[in-house]
């Protein structure tokens, strides 16, 4: 009988928790919806800041899908915008949550393509999904003027380099940021027996930077290249401003390189200037002047070598650009070689990069094997005069913010 009257007490105290339970959460969604339009909208832009606008995600330069989240732009992002998943639902239809297609992803329901949402980092949690409903079915028009919002600072460049010309790109505060680079040694016309160069020997360019501020970046590279050490810091002076303030992206950048193979070590000194803007949608240059201090290690007393690079970008398509660059040696000219390749030519290159959120690709070409900024200053060993009789060789470069 006591056991039997245990039991009972038991079942109580379980139903007693469950009756809780559902009238605390029923009347969490009270409160939610006694709120007013624009306290849910706060509340609803904190959780995107917190775990949507992120570096790689839904936040500038190059946010996924087009869809920018930050606390500035996400009204005009989403607010009865067709989506580009399914261009037939809006990401936030006024006034209906339940065919709003952002509630859709972040709920993970049947008909999203892709994935649920969050991608990266904890999915939002049934209260946090209630107060972004909450806050759509309070819309009752759209906020036309909002709508007209658009970003103030332009990115004529995704990358941190045109191809190896600096940009003025900057990173966000303590942020990380990889970046791998590879040239193949052998030109394109070695033929089907060296695969086109690809079978041949390497020159590999790995960096790793961090961010302290969000204009002051710090990088630390290595290239097997005469095992060069590259320690290079960028400034970003000023963004180009689309709506006032400076017409033209400005930065600083400087490397000290530490030649460590052979018995002799040696130290070159670098500094540049980048100038960038974006023409048009889409279409960016940049002028990059430079100067390198001791140019050929193994030469005493000769004189900087001095440089005028120019590079520019064109998006022809989403998210696809074409790139190319060429720099001059204006004055300094000394003969020097890279891996055993005489600089005879002014360096260049080129290619197509595919920009998303925080991941640049570029798959180039180039009349270089030199990575770092004391090597591809001093030219290249490729005429591109026989660029057509495949005087050239492959390339990539791998970008990559890492968010941690």
């Amino acid at each position: 009988m006591h056991a039997t009257l245990r039991t009972h007490r038991a079942y109580g105290y379980v139903l007693t928790l469950l009756l809780l339970f559902f009238v605390t959460v029923e009347a969490a969604a009270q409160d939610v919806d006694q709120l007013s339009v624009e306290e849910l909208e706060g509340r609803a832009a904190a959780l995107f800041g917190r775990s949507c606008a992120r570096v790689g995600c839904h936040a500038a330069p190059f946010p996924q899908q087009g869809m920018d989240l930050s606390s500035d732009l996400f009204y005009a992002s989403i607010v009865d915008e067709p989506s580009q998943e399914r261009p037939e639902l809006k990401r936030v239809h006024p006034g209906q949550p339940e065919i709003s297609y952002l509630v859709m992803k972040v709920k993970g329901a049947p008909g999203i393509k892709g994935v649920q949402m969050p991608l990266i980092g904890e999915k939002l949690t049934e209260e946090e999904i209630g107060v972004i409903e909450a806050w759509i079915r309070k819309i009752e028009t759209v906020d036309q003027q909002r709508k007209a919002v658009e970003p103030e600072v332009a990115y004529p460049f995704p990358g941190w380099k045109v191809v190896n010309l600096p940009t003025t790109r900057a990173l966000a505060a303590k942020n990380f940021f990889f970046l791998i680079s590879h040239r193949f040694v052998p030109p394109v016309n070695v033929g089907y027996e060296g695969f086109y160069g690809l079978d041949g020997s390497g020159v590999i360019f790995l960096n790793f930077g961090y961010a302290p501020t969000d204009k002051l970046l710090i990088v630390l590279g290595r290239s097997n290249a005469a095992d060069d050490v590259e320690l290079q810091t960028r400034y970003q002076i000023t963004p180009q401003k689309l709506q006032g303030g400076s017409p033209i992206g400005i930065g600083l950048q400087g490397s000290v390189n530490w030649i460590t193979e052979g018995d002799d070590d040696a130290f070159k000194f670098t500094a540049q200037a980048s100038l960038t803007r974006q023409v048009t949608e889409g279409l960016g240059i940049a002028v990059v002047p430079g100067i390198l201090f001791n140019p050929a290690e193994e030469t005493e007393g000769e004189d900087p070598l001095i440089t005028l690079g120019v590079g520019g970008r064109w998006k022809f398509w989403r998210n696809v650009s074409l790139v190319a660059e060429w720099v001059p040696i204006l004055s300094g000219y000394t003969e020097t070689f890279t891996v055993g390749n005489f600089n005879r030519f002014d360096s260049w290159g080129g290619g197509i990069e595919i920009a998303t959120g925080g991941h640049v690709f570029q798959i180039v070409v180039s009349n270089t094997v030199g990575l770092t900024s004391d090597q591809y200053l001093r030219g290249g060993d490729l005429d591109i005069a026989d660029f057509f009789d495949g005087e050239f060789r492959l390339g990539f470069n791998i970008f990559r913010v890492l968010d941690l």
